[in-house]
């Protein structure tokens, strides 16, 4: 399993998959996610290079433009990640609202009138520490998706963790 770090821009996916592609690696699996900061985006890869030996994957990912970095995780543990969404309200402190979206981990989904939809992503306890702060505002609704494990193991795949799904208000 390979994370590689990219910055979120348009066609940012493309270049990466055209990068293996004309390298002749096989993309055998791939999810993308928010990364730690706002404007990255974490790709978690799972490749087969054929003959070619793997550390080339990395070298090759490396040298385009969007990619800040590249790390082989095939022999670390599987890191669970967790995604959830939250309406809140806009009849509250403004400023407080617009903090909280900056948070590390949050991500404006859209903007309506009367509220705001806001996704928190990363692992169970930064997800849980996030939805508390965000719990102090005027949130309506809310879901919380099952944890996701990301590395390798079994089919090498992402596989859902446990049986957790909440939704409430």
């Amino acid at each position: 399993m390979i994370l590689v770090r990219v910055e979120d821009r348009s066609g940012v996916l493309q270049r990466v998959t055209n990068c293996l592609a004309r390298r002749g690696f096989h993309l055998l699996s791939c999810s993308v996610g928010q990364g730690p900061k706002p404007g990255l985006l974490c790709l978690w890869l799972r490749v087969g290079t054929g003959p070619q030996p793997p550390d080339q994957v990395i070298k090759q990912l490396s040298k385009l433009i969007d990619v800040v970095s590249v790390e082989d995780r095939t022999e670390t543990d599987p890191m669970e990640w967790v995604t959830a969404l939250v309406e809140i309200r806009r009849d509250g402190d403004e400023m407080e609202l617009e903090a909280a979206l900056q948070e590390p981990g949050v991500q404006v989904v859209r903007r309506l009138k009367d509220s705001v939809l806001a996704a928190v992503a990363g692992t169970p306890e930064q997800v849980e520490v996030r939805l508390g702060q965000l719990r102090r505002l005027p949130v309506s609704d809310w879901v919380l998706g099952r944890p996701l494990a990301l590395g390798e193991g079994g089919a090498g795949q992402a596989a859902a963790v446990g049986n957790r799904q909440v939704s409430g208000s």
